[in-house]
């Protein structure tokens, strides 16, 4: 993934665009105690809120997926960076629970393009034994957006107002839009800068992972693969996790917690900042492995102990009473866990075939409907049992699952006949 290539301004322009998505998505997590103030919500309603997003990405996901293995992903995720970057400053006219939860739901719909599609472009663009680090590398954009946004955040809000703070994160899209329009091409052979030289080595990457025995399958009969089912489930209870430190975490850390808002804003900051390295990291260890020894053996190791240690982790930090170190802890479940996310998106395509972009969907409308019921479930639990440790144990267990249900996806590049044929 090092050197002067086209591909790699692509895998990293991905990365700014990830990047400006999860500032757009994150925003609301610190603006959450001034708007459930304002409008008067309870616990279960904020929830709401929070998986209005979840459930809209979850629904688009797959066939925004198999639009863009049609179509290409440069009109999509143009459109999709305007029109959620539309809907994040429209937040700021919201005047009630109705209003939040269609707005919300609406910015979910668009954005949900933005996956599915990048993975669609890399199955184009990226050699096999290259994908890891590139989806390593993609969403750790989504990680320092995450990073650095509940501080900008914080500093708008406690300034200007959480109004203006959503009106100038969505004027910010006009200019990711415009970059990514003039620069991306579908096919790298569009491309006007690319040589003939970096042409022969995608192209040879590709088929690679043809003569690995990948064959072109169709998205019925993907959905009766187990291999698939298993990647569904994963994603589900890893995101289950996960979406607290979207939603609930800074809420957490005022509440259960005591700590001030600046100080609040900084470690909810540090699950993302983790999560930079960690896709990075993962990513490159998963590919390390998987040339050294198979990609069914680097892909299950990294998976398996990075979603194991992040249960660990997250339960050290909800039973530890000192405040800061149980908050770094936590925030440090976010860094094993995404240890595996280059795995999994590499894992989606390997068992996709010509079908990855719809595959990707599937796996990130999974992720997503984790995303939905996780901060619904939580608020429940919070407003009935009102007590934050049990309600974080859940998200312990759950992701703990994940890790053992891991083992079975199998992520391995060369499959038999009758495999295929599932």
């Amino acid at each position: 993934m090092f050197g002067s290539r086209i591909r790699y301004s692509v895998v990293l322009l991905a990365l700014l665009v990830d990047l400006m998505s999860y500032i757009d998505r994150v925003c609301i997590s610190v603006a959450a105690p001034k708007m459930r103030d304002e409008f008067g919500l309870a616990p279960a309603q904020m929830g709401l809120i929070f998986s209005a997003f979840s459930l809209s990405y979850f629904l688009f996901q797959a066939p925004w997926g198999a639009l863009a293995d049609r179509r290409g992903g440069r009109g999509i995720v143009t459109l999709a960076i305007l029109w959620w970057s539309a809907f994040t400053a429209l937040t700021a006219a919201a005047w009630s629970f109705v209003s939040l939860l269609v707005v919300r739901f609406l910015f979910g719909a668009v954005e949900a393009a933005l996956s599915p599609a990048i993975a669609s472009a890399f199955t184009r663009w990226i050699p096999v034994s290259e994908r890891s680090t590139a989806f390593g590398a993609f969403l750790s954009g989504g990680r320092i957006g995450g990073a650095i946004t509940p501080p900008v955040a914080a500093f708008l809000l406690i300034r200007y107002g959480w109004r203006f703070m959503f009106v100038f994160f969505g004027a910010l899209g006009i200019f990711w839009a415009a970059l990514w329009f003039y620069w991306f091409r579908s096919y790298p052979a569009q491309h006007p800068k690319i040589s003939r030289e970096e042409l022969a080595v995608i192209e040879a990457g590709l088929l690679e992972e043809q003569s690995a025995g990948e064959p072109a399958k169709r998205i019925g009969s993907l959905i009766r693969s187990r291999r698939l089912l298993l990647l569904l489930s994963v994603a589900f209870g890893y995101t289950f996790m996960w979406q607290f430190y979207i939603t609930w975490f800074p809420t957490y850390l005022l509440e259960r917690r005591g700590l001030p808002l600046s100080e609040a804003a900084f470690y909810a900051g540090l699950p993302f900042l983790f999560g930079v390295a960690a896709n990075w990291v993962g990513g490159l260890l998963t590919d390390v492995l998987s040339k050294r020894y198979n990609p069914r053996l680097g892909r299950t190791v990294v998976g398996f102990a990075g979603i194991l240690a992040a249960s660990v982790l997250l339960f050290a930090g909800i039973v530890l009473s000192q405040p800061r170190a149980a908050a770094i802890l936590i925030a440090s479940a976010a860094f094993t866990g995404d240890l595996f996310l280059g795995a999994a998106w590499a894992s989606a395509l390997s068992i996709g075939g010509k079908s990855g972009g719809a595959v990707a969907g599937l796996m990130n409308a999974a992720s997503n409907l984790g995303g939905f019921a996780s901060p619904v479930l939580l608020g429940w639990a919070l407003q009935v049992w009102k007590d934050w440790n049990s309600v974080l144990m859940i998200a312990v267990i759950t992701n703990a699952i994940a890790a053992f249900l891991w083992l079975g996806v199998n992520p391995r590049e060369k499959v038999s006949v009758a495999e295929a044929a599932v």
